[in-house]
């Protein structure tokens, strides 16, 4: 189970769940993580401490983010001295956020803790919570449930704040008249090209200047040292046919999963909560509800009317499916001890008096061991292999230590020795778009003294070890070897000047009053006409669109300019007609999204100054 959790922990999906779930009991074992100097202040922020250890989980989950965002990033390149300082500052802002939102008397239920569990998907095995695989998250972010706790809080004060002061800006039916003017205004403009496709094929480059050319750029055709090397990988993948699953062990998880599905039935729960300060009121109360419900009187008629707690009096106590990790031990122990339809003795926690009715519970659905045999085997074949990884690095790191080469610890280790391209420190593709890689094959060690590498680790649960088969010194690339690259060079670059010349000389033309349809009949070029061009989509060239919306709206028109593409064309453009959006003319829908927009830009500029200003405003000690 925990292993099939995870599995499915992966991307910035965890670490969003993660922030966004937390138990509603809570256990206090912070103080055993937070010995020595992990416990330390790191930073202090008006007086209030952050951790080290608070620090170093925040560089933990930044990492793991970047790692997630960008697949092939090689780990070794997360440098925690660079990375710690920009870690601090989130943190500091987070801080004075969360101290502002305290000040202002803002707060967070511990019930909105405990609906976001019940709910939140990814902490559910089979569509219901599973503790294990809550716990299991917990551990892989360094966190207790505590510190959770107070992280979720934390985050939760932020974000009122954030909306309360986002919620504060004011958007005037002037602004959104003069975004829709600018965001709807459409162009009409009309463009000529000449294009430098046809010109290159009548530009002649002769081998005098390509030779001249070589020689003048000779450093310029210089190859860096370059590596070619062999490579040994190996992953879990590579060990799963060396490990042995036993019909027992299948079956012992089947039977630890079937438990776990009947632990995990929910049930629909009423109470009454009596919860007067006078005791003598609540045992009155209560004597009432027990004779009327000996009578026959029904429960969710009593809630309604007895019930102090005003959250579920109204629903009849009705608490609806709960999951008894959510509630406090008593109560969820007493829970498991009715029968559908029985109402429990009273029972006192921290909140009152309770009356438990358990009114429903859902049956597990409970799958067959042949529907579950093949996955499983899956699944403990994996762990196996996990667990045996460890070790067969230690034998790849002692067989490749002094080996002549890697051809021998392959076949000791059933793997396959794979070759490299050349690649120079700049790194290449496959394997040496590593980094780590790329370092350690360039090592001294490696290169020059032709030893193996030591272990170097590619991602979760994969490594390899590589061994230089050959160096490539700097030097000079043959005159063959570029000639037709000079060619291209040497004649792109004189189809430019003469693209330049004969554009400018027709910008010229359009700036003293030629037609650009004209012009360009006469040059025999093609041209076009875009009306009503809106500012982004359509189907035309986005380059010319971009150059014409950046010509100044109130341009006296015809306005003319001229510049070159990035393909190399020279694009010669008038605009002739600028029509400013009209609010009134959007649909409803467009409109409130067009407002919708303006609130949330100015929503986000709102709350960053705020944030500055409490940040420039704090007394802060200890930052990087």
């Amino acid at each position: 189970m925990l292993q099939e959790f995870r599995d499915n922990l992966k991307g910035t999906a965890v670490f969003i769940v993660v922030l966004i779930s937390i138990p509603f009991a809570l256990v206090g074992i912070d103080q055993i993580f937070l010995g020595g100097s992990a416990g330390q202040s790191e930073l202090s922020v008006n007086g209030e401490d952050i951790t080290q250890l608070e620090v170093d989980r925040a560089l933990l989950r930044h990492k793991q983010q970047l790692l997630s965002q960008y697949e092939n990033l090689d780990p070794a390149v997360l440098d925690d001295e660079l990375l710690r300082k920009p870690v601090q500052l989130r943190l500091i802002r987070q801080k004075v956020m969360s101290q502002r939102a305290m000040e202002v008397g803002m707060g967070v239920g511990k019930a909105v803790f405990s609906d976001m569990l019940k709910n939140e998907s990814s902490f559910q095995i089979n569509g219901r919570f599973d503790r294990d695989a809550y716990e299991f998250a917990l551990r892989q972010m360094g966190h207790t449930q505590n510190s959770y706790y107070a992280a979720l809080k934390d985050s939760m004060l932020i974000s009122q704040t954030a909306s309360g002061v986002a919620g504060t800006g004011i958007v005037t039916q002037q602004e959104v008249k003069l975004t829709a003017e600018l965001i709807e205004q459409k162009r009409d403009y009309y463009y000529l090209t000449v294009p430098i496709a046809d010109l290159r094929k009548s530009v002649t480059i002769e081998e005098a200047q390509v030779e001249e050319y070589y020689q003048l750029h000779m450093s310029d055709f210089e190859t860096e040292e370059q590596v070619i090397i062999d490579y040994l990988e190996l992953a879990v993948d590579d060990l799963i046919a060396s490990v042995i699953v036993e019909e027992e062990m299948i079956r012992e998880q089947f039977d630890s999963e079937l438990d776990d599905l009947l632990d995990s039935a929910r049930s629909r729960v009423e109470h009454i909560l009596f919860a007067n300060e006078d005791a003598a009121i609540n045992a009155q109360r209560l004597g009432e509800v027990q004779s009327k419900l000996k009578e026959g009187a029904l429960f969710g008629d009593l809630a309604r009317n007895y019930s102090d707690d005003m959250g579920s009096a109204n629903l009849g106590g009705d608490l609806g499916f709960i999951d008894a990790a959510a509630f406090p031990q008593a109560f969820s122990d007493t829970v498991a001890s009715l029968e559908v339809g029985e109402v429990s003795a009273p029972l006192a926690t921290d909140s009152g008096i309770h009356l438990i009715h358990l009114a429903e519970k859902e049956s597990a659905d409970l799958p067959t061991y042949e529907q579950q045999r093949g996955r499983i085997r899956d699944l403990l074949e994996r762990q196996l292999a996990e667990q045996l990884l460890p070790e067969k690095i230690d034998q790849l790191r002692e067989l490749a230590y002094n080996a002549e080469s890697l051809s021998e610890v392959a076949g000791e280790m059933e793997l396959v020795v794979k070759t490299s391209a050349p690649f120079s420190r700049d790194g290449g593709e496959e394997i040496a778009a590593y980094p780590s890689v790329v370092s350690a094959a360039f090592d001294v060690e490696v290169a020059r003294e032709g030893h193996a590498s030591d272990v170097i680790e590619l991602g979760a649960n994969r490594v390899a070890i590589v061994k230089l088969r050959e160096l490539l010194p700097v030097r000079t690339l043959s005159l063959d070897t570029v000639r037709q690259e000079i060619m291209e060079s040497l004649t792109m670059r004189e189809a430019s000047l003469i693209v330049n010349k004969k554009g400018s000389d027709l910008l010229a033309q359009a700036l003293a009053g030629g037609n650009i349809e004209e012009l360009a009949k006469q040059q025999g070029l093609p041209w076009q006409v875009s009306i009503d061009t809106r500012r982004f989509g359509g189907i035309v060239d986005g380059a010319i669109r971009n150059q014409a919306f950046t010509l100044p709206a109130r341009s006296v028109l015809p306005r003319v300019t001229g510049f070159q593409s990035d393909s190399g064309d020279y694009i010669v453009l008038s605009l002739t007609r600028v029509t400013p959006g009209d609010l009134d003319k959007l649909a409803v829908v467009q409109r409130d999204n067009l407002l919708g927009s303006i609130r949330e830009n100015l929503g986000r500029r709102e709350f960053g100054s705020y944030e500055a200003s409490l940040v420039s405003d704090a007394d802060i000690e200890g930052l990087y």
